[in-house]
């Protein structure tokens, strides 16, 4: 690295620390606490709370992290408009993709940790209250031998919805659920998680991917029709591959950013409805007996 580029990776982290020190980032509201007192007031199952807490605590972590990685990403944002396109790019690289791939992941991650902890939560809820309720979800062996089987996206969303269906609020919290990494949200960013998790994702601020794109399209060819001219025809029962020019834009981090920031936001309001849920499952279960209260006699007390 020559002394130019320290020069210029020097200049943009003063200006990022002053948009993070003076500026107003988003999201702007305090990270979410670790308020779990709830849980211990009732009685669970052998290792149920331990599971309770601990997954609503990473689930917390996590949410807490997407809102940090948003604001630091905001700040970059501000620092790479004083920058020219060159300077932006070398900025770009060497500290902000890694923040924006990170946000861009977290709208399809965070709803599948939502759907994996709440039913794990929701299951150990019914499992101590209800004497009926079996401990088996769907994707479970069903027999000696038989392996696990893990289910899709929508078998575990339709599995969860089944575990919560009895309490007051599975129906907003399923609703703000299926708003995450809902179908404008991929087109707003251009499917960015599977494309980058299983082909070739768009780039960051510049340049295009996949100018190549390969197609397997119905067969058409020339048919003549009564007026003498030709026209493309389908071909019943045909399919042909074709090979075209394609290009995936790049994603303006600006607009990326936003779009990420509104699902953090439904992802706010999704971890709200499944606290709401959470106590309305625990108002149903048995209370933890109290701490015995230790009674000893003072000096005034003592037989004489």
């Amino acid at each position: 690295m020559n002394e130019e580029t320290v020069s210029l990776l020097r200049a943009a982290i003063d200006a990022y620390l002053m948009h993070r020190v003076r500026g107003t980032l988003e999201p702007s509201e305090r990270p979410l606490p670790y308020d779990f007192d709830e849980i211990d007031r009732v009685q669970w199952r052998v290792l149920g709370h331990t599971m309770v807490v601990d997954e609503l605590r990473e689930l917390t972590n996590c949410m807490n992290e997407w809102q940090l990685s948003l604001r630091r990403w905001q700040a970059w944002n501000s620092v790479l408009l004083s920058f020219g396109e060159q300077d932006a790019w070398t900025v770009r690289r060497e500290f902000v993709e890694v923040l924006a791939h990170y946000c861009l992941l977290q709208p399809s991650a965070v709803r599948d940790k939502f759907t994996f902890v709440v039913t794990n939560a929701m299951h150990q809820v019914r499992l101590a209250s209800d004497v009926d309720y079996r401990d088996v979800l769907v994707g479970d062996p069903a027999e000696p031998g038989q392996r696990l089987r893990y289910p899709s996206r929508r078998e575990k969303e339709e599995r969860l919805a089944g575990v919560i269906k009895r309490f007051p609020g599975a129906t907003p919290f399923l609703h703000k659920l299926r708003s995450l990494d809902d179908e404008a949200c991929r087109q707003q960013i251009s499917d960015y998680r599977n494309l980058v998790s299983h082909s070739i994702g768009p780039r960051l601020g510049i340049g295009l991917t996949r100018a190549v794109v390969r197609r397997v399209e119905p067969a058409t060819e020339l048919a003549q029709q009564p007026d003498g001219t030709f026209r493309l025809t389908p071909v019943a029962g045909r399919l042909a591959v074709s090979y075209g020019l394609g290009g995936t834009e790049p994603l303006d981090m600006e607009s990326a950013w936003s779009v990420c920031f509104t699902q953090y936001r439904r992802a706010r309001l999704c971890y709200d409805q499944y606290r709401a849920l959470l106590r309305a499952g625990l108002a149903g279960m048995t209370p933890a007996n109290p701490a015995p209260v230790e009674i000893s006699g003072g000096a005034g007390d003592a037989e004489p």
